[in-house]
Parts: C-alpha cells; sequence; structure tokens
C-alpha cells in the first residue's frame, strides 16, 4: 500500500498529551485496528510514521498530519482508528500522502481569549513594528522579532485569528504569548486551536 496521510484533530483532554504520548497512542491504536505498519530495520526498528509540526502542550487542533507506511489493513480505517483512540483524537480523513510536509510555511490559529476587550488588546500588541521575544534554538537562546513572521487575519469578538510562519524561523503561540506578557501589565491567557497548515503561496496544504 502507498504511504497514507491520516488528518485528525486533537481537542480537550487530549490536548495535554505530549507529542511522544500521541505517537505511542497511534501505535496501540493500529494494532487495535488490524493495520500493519512498515517498520525501520535494524537493531530497534519502529514503525514508519510522523506527524508534522508537533503541537505544544495544551493547544488544540483540527487539522493534525500523520504520515503513515502501511502494509496492510481493513478498507474503511477511519471507524476503526477512532473506535481505538482516546477521547479528544479523532481521525478526520485517509488519502495517499501528497505535498510533502517540507512545503508547509505557514500555520493558521484561533486564540480565545476571556474577553472582547482582551482579543482586542491582544491585536493591538500584535500589530506592533516589532515584536522581541527571546527564542530557544539549537544555538542556544537569541533574540527574535517576531513581527514579521505573523499575520493579523481578523477579530471575532473574543476571538482573535492569525497566521504564524511555521518555516524557519518557527514561531508558535508560546512566542505569541510571550510577546503579550511584554507588553502587557495585565496577563493575557487564550486558548489556542489550530485551523489549518498553508504553503508559502498562502493556498491550504494538502
Amino acid at each position: 500500500m502507498p504511504e497514507l496521510r491520516f488528518r485528525f484533530e486533537k481537542r480537550g483532554r487530549s490536548a495535554y498529551l505530549s507529542h511522544l504520548d500521541v505517537m505511542r497512542t497511534f501505535q496501540r491504536a493500529f494494532i487495535r485496528a488490524g493495520i500493519r505498519l512498515r517498520h525501520s530495520e535494524g537493531f530497534n526498528p519502529h514503525p514508519k510514521m510522523s506527524i508534522a509540526q508537533p503541537l505544544q502542550l495544551g493547544c488544540e487542533s483540527v487539522c493534525e498530519v500523520l504520515d503513515v507506511s502501511v502494509l496492510e489493513g481493513p478498507e474503511d480505517m477511519v471507524s476503526p482508528l477512532n473506535a481505538a483512540l482516546p477521547e479528544g483524537l479523532r481521525i478526520l480523513s485517509v488519502s495517499e500522502a501528497g505535498s510533502h510536509v517540507r512545503e508547509i510555511a505557514w500555520s493558521r490559529w484561533a486564540l480565545t481569549f476571556a474577553s472582547p476587550g482582551e482579543a482586542e488588546r491582544g491585536s493591538e500588541i500584535l500589530h506592533a513594528p516589532a515584536l522581541i521575544v527571546e527564542k530557544k534554538t539549537k544555538r542556544g537562546v537569541n533574540p527574535l522579532d517576531i513581527a514579521p513572521h505573523l499575520r493579523i487575519e481578523g477579530r471575532e469578538g473574543a476571538r482573535l485569528t492569525l497566521t504564524l510562519r511555521a518555516g524557519e524561523p518557527t514561531v508558535n503561540t508560546g512566542d505569541v504569548a510571550k510577546a503579550f506578557a511584554g507588553a502587557s501589565e495585565a496577563p493575557l491567557g487564550f486558548r489556542a486551536l489550530r485551523l489549518c497548515f498553508l504553503n508559502e503561496k498562502m493556498a491550504e496544504f494538502l
């Protein structure tokens, strides 16, 4: 069988599962669903599966991408997998893997604040010409101006929609929270939901 792309959501309590926990959960779910995966060779073989742009702990998503090399399985893989997955993890669709995940350049997010006023304040902060945050990378901790790497898409009530760079440099909602903390005396907490991935041309990644 060809490499398959499973799109899934991660909501509710499952948002607090780590990336490794999610990988282990899917490995068990594939076994229970009667789906055989191709494994790597060598002394420590492991299933050939990967998740694009793993979420930060506590973030939710309706657009997660899981690429898996499948040897064999039932014609309908969605139903048995969903029956084997815990609450909050749900397969939305399955298809042959298309574009390479390296083509993911942006991710679109919905940030939900405690009130419309806080969302407005958050939007004002993110419209600043410069937003310097401390960013941890393989080269250590360095300052990064995230302003050129985010786009405000709109605000409706207590919900703010924005697009963040997912390539190099990668900007995440933790960086956004740091920008809020550095620019606001009152804390600006929010719930983060990833809506979709986009390529460099701002078209949805498929």
